[in-house]
């Protein structure tokens, strides 16, 4: 096991293969997502700074993206994003609340305010409230690259550069 990249809230660890993931698990007793993943190719784990001895293993497919993650304090639960998944998974019982499954590869999961969040995909941007409920969906050409700006998102993609406005998704 690796340490990939160091964030405020979690760790990012690589694994070399599945079964050292598998065993690092079951001896701390954690939780492991995207267990159906059909091609097995990455191996990665985020040990949680906030919340002691929490453990999460992640099965990744070939795409290459690294896990995304972001803990929402107030709800007590980490987003995960892999592949064209995202889990959230309960801080307090480990348990999983949800999983939500895109048409495209997430890129990453960003924070607009305490009750919803962006993710952003290969082929468009979704929001989202922490619950899982979809407050609104902007499909897109490819996406090359984004920055969230105040109350807008920027995005870049193969057609050109426009923003979308993050409370309803229209484009400015």
């Amino acid at each position: 096991m690796r340490l990939v990249n160091k964030y405020n809230d979690y760790e990012l660890y690589e694994f070399e293969s599945q079964s050292e993931l598998k065993e690092y698990v079951e001896v701390n007793q954690s939780i492991l997502i995207n267990t159906k993943c059909v091609d097995k190719k990455k191996f990665y784990g985020i040990s949680i700074k906030i919340k002691e001895s929490t453990f999460i293993g992640i099965f990744g497919g070939v795409h290459g993206i690294k896990p995304s993650a972001l803990i929402a304090r107030m709800e007590k639960c980490i987003l995960i994003s892999i592949d064209e998944k995202i889990y959230c998974v309960d801080l307090k019982g480990n348990g999983m609340r949800w999983v939500k499954e895109f048409d495209s590869v997430v890129y990453e999961v960003m924070k607009v305010s305490d009750v919803t969040f962006l993710v952003i995909c290969e082929l468009g941007v979704v929001s989202l409230t922490y619950k899982g409920e979809k407050q609104w969906e902007h499909t897109s050409d490819v996406i090359t690259d984004f920055e969230l700006d105040s109350n807008i998102l920027r995005l870049s993609t193969y057609e050109g550069e426009y923003s979308l406005l993050l409370d309803s998704g229209n484009v400015i």
